[in-house]
């Protein structure tokens, strides 16, 4: 099982910057490498369908979610990557000084070619999305 982890420290206060990134289905409002996603609901078993700039689709199932502790869990269960039992946590905890620190973090078993490049790939669009509210709110 391949893991993967991207980190960013943003200048707002976790119960605010929630608000702004939170919702399941508002990654398409921040996230640079999507040029849609829709869905239907916050609550788990909620599905999205995000399509990335490049067409690719996927569509991924919100398994968790405690809004009060800034986390949700969910599981990609269409994808165009050559993966297995992926599954991804995104959370926001409080940092030092006003800050949150959020951290995207995902599990996959890789079915096709080098893991390392599937890894780099994952790991490319986790930091991505976390560069542009990292940019935007600090």
């Amino acid at each position: 099982m391949e893991h993967v982890v991207a980190t960013a420290t943003i200048s707002m206060a976790p119960d605010r910057l929630w608000r702004e990134i939170g919702p399941f289905q508002g990654v398409g409002a921040w996230h640079p490498m999507l040029a849609a996603v829709d869905g239907d609901g916050e609550q788990p078993g909620a599905v999205r369908k995000a399509t990335g700039k490049d067409g690719s689709e996927q569509v991924e199932r919100l398994v968790e979610k405690d809004p009060s502790g800034h986390f949700y869990r969910y599981v990609m269960e269409a994808r165009a990557m050559p993966v297995t039992g992926y599954s991804a946590e995104f959370r926001a905890r409080k940092g030092g000084n006003g800050t949150s620190v959020v951290e995207w973090s995902s599990e996959f078993e890789v079915t096709a070619g080098p893991p390392s490049q599937m890894v780099d790939l994952v790991q490319g669009f986790l930091e991505a999305g976390l560069r542009s509210p990292e940019d935007q709110y600090s």
